[in-house]
């Protein structure tokens, strides 16, 4: 029983990794919209809601690193290594969050909320660069 709960919770973790892959196609069609939007950012936090916080890491960590080795997009240093630890952050602390406060509506905000704010000061902290803030302040 254990075993195929494990297999569902790859198979959720793969499909929101595909989905961070394939969701900035959308939006940088239009410049305007992807050069303010950071949509590989959405599946990341529903990973850590659905399938804990560390499917979330993962998932935040590789993501832009394989967006970028495959696809050249966001360009691999310093955007996408900046990208992974914030991303990275985001999937942690949200499944973390999730999984301690209570499941109200208010609560999943919280943990939202939360994690973007310790995802970003993770950045901040992490990539002390001149390069990397310009990257900070376009997200």
């Amino acid at each position: 029983m254990k075993k195929q709960s494990t297999i569902k919770i790859m198979i959720y973790a793969a499909m929101f990794l595909a989905l961070a892959y394939v969701i900035p196609f959308l939006t940088g069609q239009i410049p305007q919209i992807g050069s303010m939007l950071c949509p590989m950012h959405i599946p990341v936090l529903l990973c850590g809601f659905i399938c804990g916080w560390p499917w979330g890491l993962l998932v935040g960590l590789f993501a832009p690193i394989l967006r970028s080795v495959t696809l050249g997009m966001p360009p691999l240093f310093p955007t996408a290594v900046c990208m992974a630890f914030e991303l990275a952050a985001y999937g942690a602390v949200a499944g973390i969050l999730y999984k301690t406060l209570p499941k109200k509506k208010c609560f999943i905000y919280c943990a939202l909320l939360g994690a973007m704010v310790i995802g970003i000061s993770e950045v901040h902290i992490a990539c002390q660069n001149t390069e990397v803030r310009a990257y900070i302040k376009i997200c």
